[in-house]
């Protein structure tokens, strides 16, 4: 099988699970992106384009929930996974914080153009997306935004950014994908890896 793992945070969390599945698969190298262990094809990726190449022919890969629904990839996603625990929020500074409901017209600075974009609409409010690739808490700081949209996991950046949590947009965890042509193709092992993680989170991974 071919994997798709993510460079970053979730990285080292996403081998020791395929590991305890009994996927022994090592660290890939740090400047090579495709490596094979015991068989497989294992490549690395960013976290958000994962499920792009899920889509687009690799069998199995592992991201965040929060770059699932950004991407709105067409993949199968049979397991949440123990990892990769935080949460996307709407933060803005301390000093101006208004209701959700109440950003008619608001500047919205944020990696995640379209789970934004999604969020307001579900509350019939119009907002101006601004998409950042990065430090997304800087655009209050120099005014080219109202508030932002990003991950959080202790809020510690936000606090040292004079922002505090309005409301929180979605809960994210890592997740496991699968190519939907996979699925059917190669149904015994795909299905042999979900029940072996199955078994690895049951007993509390």
């Amino acid at each position: 099988m071919r994997f798709v793992l993510p460079k970053g945070r979730l990285l080292r969390d996403s081998l020791e699970i395929l590991r305890r599945a009994g996927y022994k698969i090592d660290e890939p190298g740090e400047r090579r992106l495709i490596q094979r262990f015991n068989g497989h094809e294992v490549l690395l990726a960013r976290a958000f384009d994962v499920p792009v190449y899920v889509e687009h022919g690799v069998d199995v890969g592992i991201t965040g929930s929060d770059v699932v629904e950004e991407r709105g990839s067409d993949v199968f996603v049979p397991l949440d996974l123990p990892f990769g625990k935080c949460r996307l929020s709407l933060a803005m500074p301390r000093e101006s914080v208004t209701p959700p409901e109440d950003m008619d017209g608001y500047r919205i600075a944020t990696k995640y153009e379209r789970i934004t974009r999604n969020y307001f609409s579900s509350l019939g409010v119009e907002v101006e997306v601004i998409k950042l690739s990065g430090s997304v808490e800087l655009a209050p700081k120099v005014g080219i935004a109202d508030a932002i949209v990003d991950i959080v996991e202790t809020g510690t950046t936000l606090r040292a950014n004079g922002l505090v949590e309005v409301d929180k947009v979605m809960d994210v965890s890592a997740q496991l994908l699968v190519n939907r042509i996979s699925q059917k193709t190669k149904f015994d092992e795909i299905n042999s890896l979900v029940l072996a993680i199955k078994e690895v989170v049951k007993d509390g991974a």
